[in-house]
């Protein structure tokens, strides 16, 4: 099977084949006017119904000619007929006239067509039906018509055109060359392509196109579509500037609802494509792209859509977008007013991950993969788990994690929100890492692991403020570190480190290092008042929901209305409505009444909160009363109501 061969510079072929029709075209009426002048002079009568019939006196007659133009010994042109005449206007008329040129190496170039025309005081000439010019190789140019007008300079077809020029072939309606200027136009029903098995393909389609030589420029206006490869570009205008020697496209300029795709910029097979009002290119001198920009309309932004590997859709939308390569692979883009870079799932899902800003920079890998953007000024994001507001943000797009920074970053889940100056966040694993001082509001007081507990009797949101935060999806937790403060109402939680976790459905709260809790219990029925808020610090606190009990342990010390309990351990065990109903105090238990002056002592000790009444119990448990006098025994029960005690024996 032969290899295809590769498109070279389509622009450089169209210029070519330009300057080839014109010469050739000129060629030929250049050996109309040299064949005139030699033709023989006896007049003749001639009747032709055809559009190249002479009007005038007949001065030149003749058939079967053929006419050789030298200069020394080497051939210009030969041409050649079935008939020839000429009239008093000096209007020379061919039938079947076909011309043969020869560059300098004698290569020869034909141009033929059945009927011809030249004006020698005009300068103007026609030629007409199936005219033909073509070259050495596979150069060709076909038509109905062709003129050469306004005293030689311009060069127009009457009649659609189809051509073949090396690797290019094509069509139009209509050809035009302006000599002078150096401008060839195709226009009409304009069609550029590469010839069968060059690769990769490549199509132009186009109202018209124009090349400016002095300029550099070529032009495609209306309804352009240009194809190379997996590349596609469809708009009204475009305009690529080449180098001075015409060969490579070093500027492209793209207008007017401009759109398409880059399979080269996605990379893999999966095609980047991309919508704007206008697009604009810069390459270097080897045609590879070094930058571009593309600019939207206020309603219609810039539109770009990279698929990627994991079947999901990147798309940035931005008012304005500059683009950068590195050897020619897609390297930096950078976008402006309001960009907003959004991942969409297919089949219908939702949004994956939505981040905006007034700025936003990005960067790619191999193939054009997009590796990660940086977001600044106003930015937002949004994705299933995660809504935050920030002055600026960074994410590495394949691993999903980022950071935050502002003043403050703003962060809301499902569990509340948190403010920050900076966060860590991991998209896969949902955790959020806030450093520099948190402050957080939590709806929930289970999201604190205190649901079934006093603390979740408060109203409104559970406030926490804390050096550190953390929360986390799989399993399903948060952890505040560092000077953590937590309350809602009354209540109120303080630790150096506050842990809450949700394993199985259940809520398991760790609290650590300093710990104080602040909890106002429930008043009683009949009472008056309630008994006034429950005071208890400790090292550590611990609850487990399906134990239904709080665990202080460490220098516990409870209070509550100046009484005071001290232990090593103290167990609060709860009802199912959350609500404290006994506080168990273990090991040496030290009750001091500061009301009374009365205090007790014994190895354990059991505060019933509903009778107001603290047991305790040792071998011997003792009461030391405010006027010095000391009772012993198994047990002492303390009435906090009445401040008295009754002693009973051991086995009482």
């Amino acid at each position: 099977m032969p290899r295809p061969r590769v498109a070279k510079n389509p622009f450089r072929r169209y210029r070519l084949l330009l300057l080839a029709a014109f010469v050739l075209v000129a060629g030929a009426v250049a050996g109309l006017y040299l064949f005139g002048r030699a033709g023989r002079p006896e007049p003749a009568a001639v009747d032709r119904s055809d559009g190249l019939a002479p009007e005038g006196e007949i001065t030149l007659v003749g058939e079967g000619f053929e006419f050789t133009h030298s200069e020394g010994a080497r051939r210009v042109f030969k041409i050649r007929g079935e008939s020839v005449r000429a009239d008093r206007e000096g209007t020379v008329f061919l039938d079947g006239v076909g011309l043969t040129l020869y560059d300098e190496s004698g290569a020869p170039y034909e141009v033929a067509s059945r009927a011809a025309s030249f004006n020698r005081e005009t300068r103007e000439a026609r030629l007409q039906g199936d005219v033909v010019l073509s070259g050495p190789g596979p150069t060709r140019i076909e038509s109905a018509g062709v003129e050469l007008r306004q005293r030689g300079e311009v060069l127009v077809s009457t009649a659609p055109i189809a051509f073949r020029y090396q690797d290019l072939q094509g069509r139009a309606d209509r050809l035009r060359i302006v000599r002078p200027e150096q401008v060839y136009v195709l226009a009409g029903d304009v069609r550029v392509e590469s010839r069968p098995g060059i690769e990769p393909a490549a199509s132009l389609v186009a109202r018209q196109l124009v090349f400016e030589r002095p300029r550099h420029q070529v032009r495609a206006e209306g309804e352009v579509e240009i194809v190379r490869g997996g590349d596609r570009l469809r708009a009204h205008r475009v305009a690529a500037y080449l180098d001075e020697r015409d060969e490579t496209m070093i500027y492209v300029r793209a207008r007017g609802e401009v759109s398409g795709r880059s399979a080269t910029a996605g990379g893999g097979g999966r095609p980047v494509s991309f919508a704007a009002q206008s697009l604009s290119l810069l390459r270097d001198q080897a045609g590879l792209p070094q930058s571009g920009e593309l600019e939207g309309a206020r309603r219609d932004p810039v539109r770009i859509d990279a698929p990627t590997p994991e079947g999901t859709v990147q798309r940035l939308t931005a008012g304005f977008a500059t683009v950068a390569f590195r050897d020619g692979e897609l390297a930096t883009a950078e976008a402006f007013n309001g960009p907003r870079l959004v991942e969409i799932a297919r089949a219908g899902r939702p949004v994956l991950r939505d981040l905006s800003g007034r700025r936003m920079e990005a960067t790619f890998g191999a193939g054009g993969r997009l590796q990660a953007v940086r977001a600044d000024e106003r930015v937002r994001y949004r994705d299933e788990r995660l809504r935050a507001e920030a002055a600026h943000a960074r994410f590495e797009i394949a691993s999903g994690k980022g950071r935050l920074t502002g003043d403050p970053v703003h962060l809301t889940t499902d569990r509340g929100e948190l403010f920050t100056p900076s966060a860590d966040y991991d998209q896969g694993s949902g955790l959020v890492e806030a450093h520099e001082g948190v402050r957080a509001l939590i709806e929930r007081a289970s999201e604190l692991g205190l649901g079934g507990t006093p603390f979740a009797e408060g109203e409104g949101p559970v406030r926490v403020e804390s050096r550190e935060g953390f929360f986390r999806e799989e399993p399903r937790g948060v952890l505040f570190r560092g000077e953590v403060r937590a309350w809602q109402g009354q209540n109120l939680l303080l630790a150096d480190e506050l842990r809450a976790e949700q394993p199985g459905g259940g809520e398991r709260l760790t609290a650590t290092g300093s710990v104080r809790s602040v909890w106002v219990p429930a008043a009683r029925p009949g009472d008056d008042a309630a008994a006034g808020p429950l005071e208890v610090t400790a090292r550590t606190l611990r609850y487990l929901e399906a134990d239904e009990e709080l665990i202080y342990e460490g220098d516990v010390r409870a209070e509550q209305q100046q009484r005071i309990l001290e232990c090593r351990r103290l167990v609060v065990e709860l009802t199912a409505d959350g609500e404290a109903e006994r506080l168990i105090a273990t090991g040496e238990a030290h009750l001091d009444d500061r009301q009374t002056g009365n205090e007790a002592r014994g190895e354990s000790a059991v505060y019933d909160l509903a009778q107001r009444v603290i047991t305790l119990t040792g071998d011997p448990a003792r009461l030391e009363k405010a006027d010095g006098a000391t009772v012993a025994g198994g047990r002492v029960v303390y009435s906090l109501d009445t401040g008295t005690a009754r002693v009973a024996t051991p086995g009482a």
